[in-house]
């Protein structure tokens, strides 16, 4: 196996194993010291199927993302092993970060599952250094690897959140 492959499949699985499992173990970690809640999981049934479907919600689109990275990017989500195309189909239409954006919704959904302060904590704080990352790193990187096409998909599609008034192309 490839050193590539090998890196490729490790970002896969840490970044699976941080959002899905020691996130989760982390906020109740520290709900424990202030947020003495006695289930596991929330006690209504709505607030769990409304986390779940926030989770899966978030978990298909950071696959997709995924998916499109390798299939028409030719590269990973790794910055180690970036892709050599531009991509900007399926939710790259409507957001510039579709797949930070699906990590956030999956710490979300489990901050509502697992009835966690402590994990929202940890959403909105994944949330403000993602957003500093794609700002002051991501962005000025793509500018100089993509040039043009990048500034004029700058300009038309927001950075996290796609405008549910606006068509995109």
């Amino acid at each position: 196996m490839s050193k590539d492959r090998v890196i490729e499949l490790a970002t896969y699985i840490v970044v699976a194993l941080a959002i899905w499992v020691v996130s989760p173990l982390v906020g109740k970690f520290i709900d424990s010291f202030y947020f003495h809640y006695p289930n596991v999981l929330a006690n209504s049934i709505l607030i769990i199927l409304l986390g779940a479907c926030i989770m899966l919600l978030g978990t298909i689109l950071a696959a997709w993302t995924i998916f499109l990275f390798k299939t028409k990017g030719q590269g990973t989500p790794n910055p180690k092993l970036p892709p050599k195309l531009f991509v900007i189909s399926g939710p790259y239409r409507i957001s510039r970060n579709p797949m930070a954006l699906g990590g956030l919704l999956v710490l979300l959904g489990e901050a509502a599952l697992y009835y966690s302060p402590s994990l929202l904590g940890i959403a909105i704080l994944y949330g403000v250094i993602i957003y500093l990352y794609a700002k002051f790193v991501e962005e000025p990187e793509l500018r100089k690897r993509f040039g043009e096409p990048y500034d004029n998909y700058f300009k038309q599609v927001p950075r996290f959140f796609p405008n549910p008034w606006k068509w995109y192309k």
